[in-house]
Order: C-alpha cells, then sequence, then structure tokens
C-alpha cells in the first residue's frame, strides 16, 4: 500500500449516545388512570434528579481559593475537576497535576518566578501533567523569558507532559514568553492519546525553543493552534517532532489546521515552521503534517524533513506533507518543503506561494508528488543528489 494511502485514516469522531425518557404523559399513555398526587410525584422527578446531579458536580470541585497553595489543591484533585477563580496571576514552580483531574483555569495565569534561571541546563517546568486522563483547559502561562536576565535555558517549559501517560488534552490555553518548549510531550512507547489542541495560542518574540516539542508516544494530535513568532535562532522551531533516541516510539502523529506566523524579523541558521527531526534514526512511522497555514519571511523553510548527513537512510516511515498552505516566506534562499539527508517524505496537494524552492529534495528521497499547486516560485521540485531506495 502506498504511502498515499496508509498516511491519515479517516478521523473517527467521538459517538455521543442520547437516551430520550419518556415525558410523564408519555408514560401514562396506555395504562390505567393515575390519581393527580400521583401525576404530580411524576413531574416533579426530572427536578429531584437535576438537583441531585448539581449537588454531587459540586461536591467534586476543588477549589484553589480553598487552599493555602494552588499545589495543596491539586494534591486533592485527583479524578476531580481544579478550579482556578478568574484572572488570578499564581507564581509557581512544577505544579504537579494528578490522574484524571480536570483543569478549570477561567482565565487565570501561572508564571514562572522572574530571574530564576540558575544555569542554561536548568530543567523545570511551570505544570506538570502527573497522571493520565489530564486535561487542561483555558489557562494562561506567562514562561517570563525576557525577565530572566542574562541565563537562558531551553529545558524549562510551561507544560510538561512526561512519562507513561494517557489521555492527555491541553486546550483554549495562552502561553507567552515561553523559555524552553510552550508543551514538552515524552510519554513513551505504551503511552497513547496526547491532544494539544484546538485553541491554544503560542507567543513568543524569539525567546523560546519550541511551541510544541514531541519526543515520544503513539496517536499524538496537535491541531487548530496559533504560534507567533516562536522561532529561535538555533532551535528548531514552532512545532517539533524529534525523537531522542533510535530505541524511541513515535506514531501516529497528526499536526494538522495550525496557523503559525514567523515574523519579518531575520534570524540565522536554518528556522522551519514545522521539523521532523530524524537525527536518531528513530522507526517512527505514520506521520502526517496537513493543512497547516505557514508564512514569515524568518523562515527558511515552511516545513523540513531532516535524516542524518552521511546516512544511514531515517528508519522512518509514511511520513506525509501534504494540504499545507506555504505563503510569503520570501524568495532567495526560501523552501517551502526541504528534504534533507537520508530521509523520505511524500509531499503532495499542497499549495506554495512567493519563495525560491518549492519543494527542495537534497540527498533524500521524495515520494508521492502529485497535486502541489505552484504560484510564484522559481523552482517547483528540484531533485538534488537524490537518494534512491
Amino acid at each position: 500500500m502506498s504511502g498515499a494511502d496508509r498516511r491519515c485514516p479517516p478521523r473517527m469522531e467521538s459517538l455521543v449516545l442520547f437516551r430520550t425518557q419518556k415525558s410523564p404523559a408519555e408514560m401514562l399513555s396506555g395504562s390505567r388512570p393515575v390519581s393527580r398526587r400521583s401525576m404530580l410525584a411524576l413531574v416533579s422527578i426530572p427536578l429531584l434528579v437535576v438537583g441531585q446531579r448539581s449537588l454531587g458536580g459540586a461536591k467534586s470541585d476543588v477549589l484553589v481559593k480553598d487552599y493555602p497553595t494552588p499545589q495543596l489543591a491539586a494534591d486533592a484533585a485527583a479524578g476531580k475537576r481544579l478550579v482556578f477563580p478568574a484572572g488570578r496571576t499564581y507564581t509557581v514552580t512544577s505544579l504537579s497535576i494528578p490522574a484524571g483531574c480536570h483543569v478549570e483555569g477561567n482565565g487565570s495565569t501561572l508564571r514562572f518566578p522572574d530571574d530564576s534561571t540558575e544555569s542554561t541546563t536548568h530543567s523545570d517546568e511551570i505544570l506538570a501533567v502527573s497522571g493520565s486522563g489530564v486535561t487542561i483547559d483555558n489557562l494562561k502561562f506567562d514562561g517570563r523569558a525576557s525577565k530572566q536576565g542574562a541565563t537562558w535555558s531551553q529545558y524549562r517549559h510551561c507544560v510538561r507532559i512526561q512519562g507513561n501517560v494517557s489521555g492527555v488534552v491541553v486546550k483554549n490555553c495562552e502561553f507567552s514568553d515561553i523559555i524552553g518548549d510552550g508543551v514538552y510531550v515524552n510519554i513513551g512507547s505504551s503511552a497513547k492519546n496526547c491532544t494539544i489542541g484546538p485553541d491554544n495560542t503560542f507567543t513568543s518574540d524569539h525567546f523560546n525553543r519550541n511551541g510544541v516539542s514531541i519526543v515520544t508516544g503513539t496517536h499524538i494530535e496537535v491541531h487548530h493552534n496559533r504560534f507567533v513568532k516562536c522561532s529561535r535562532s538555533g532551535m528548531p522551531g514552532p512545532i517539533d517532532l524529534e525523537p531522542n533516541s533510535f530505541a524511541e516510539t513515535l506514531s501516529d502523529v497528526f499536526v494538522h489546521h495550525n496557523t503559525i506566523v514567523g515574523g519579518s524579523e531575520s534570524g540565522t541558521g536554518t528556522l522551519p515552521g514545522i521539523v521532523y527531526s530524524g537525527f536518531q534514526n528513530a522507526a517512527a512511522d505514520n506521520i502526517n503534517i496537513h493543512d497547516n497555514d505557514i508564512s514569515g519571511t524568518r523562515f527558511t523553510d515552511g516545513v523540513l524533513v531532516i535524516g542524518i548527513s552521511g546516512g544511514p537512510f531515517n528508519a522512518v516511515t509514511n511520513l506525509n506533507v501534504y494540504n499545507n498552505h506555504i505563503h510569503d516566506i520570501g524568495n532567495a534562499d526560501r523552501f517551502g518543503v526541504g528534504i534533507n539527508h537520508y530521509i523520505g517524505a511524500n509531499v503532495y496537494d499542497n499549495t506554495f506561494n512567493g519563495m525560491q524552492w518549492a519543494i527542495y529534495n537534497y540527498k533524500g528521497a521524495l515520494g508521492v508528488s502529485a497535486g502541489n499547486t505552484f504560484i510564484g516560485v522559481a523552482a517547483d521540485i528540484t531533485n538534488d543528489d537524490p537518494h534512491l531506495a
């Protein structure tokens, strides 16, 4: 089966089953006569049920304002709803969220302390997901990168999702002044189902490492987010897919319907909007980058797929870049999609508008390339010393 055929199974929408409850009148239809008192009792049943459900829901909420610190509140919120008050700001480090917790942020802000970066290898986070089944909803994260003085570390993240945890969702959140990554995902080979989106915004002034970093996991989705100026010189970029070792698993990944704005400030080195980095030769499979809008003259590449200089040919399979709109990244020395160094990808059905090279394959393997649209492009498809599988 070709890469195009295998790339993206139809997305399964959630199935919601409704149980229809008959009205009191319908319940009485066809039955023996019922007294007025009985009728009133039946009519009252739904109201009693609603009241009981409301009381039960209230008991399951843990209110941050009722605890001396957010961490004490979070400790009490395993399997419950952790509710922040609206519009508050909390200075925290490594706030640990337990399994089964739904964080209802209400627009409150969590931030790093100012001048708290101790070294270039300082590793911590604002919030750490510590168990499966966690949802982070409607929080603001302030990395305070511009308030850290001269010392910067790429290992200080806003949200860290690491370890054997599954079923994690981050949505409706704002990430600003990011130091390391906005969201860092490294959940191991046996963990599944991590979703970043919809409606997160990642904003930096080129201070950060990545907007979203995906290292390992299965069934990972990054969708319907907005990234602005998340491209620091020397760092991977707004969205980085990059296993840390050849033994790690990264499969069934879908990066789609994101808006990525690089800005116009010049930078140094290779600056992609989305990158798959195959430096560790991991046997990743079914990686799909599709329906993203990527623009900005800061970028050197809209999407970059890169392997190991000198080989061996990379073990990633079924890597697909399709239906993206890559535009206005400048002409000279700009690439819509780059395939570099002993790695293969299918690149099809994209729209390229305003760059020197739309698809540039350098010592790699370009697979399916049909259906692309080229507008204002100096060279549509260039195969420069291609690898022949």
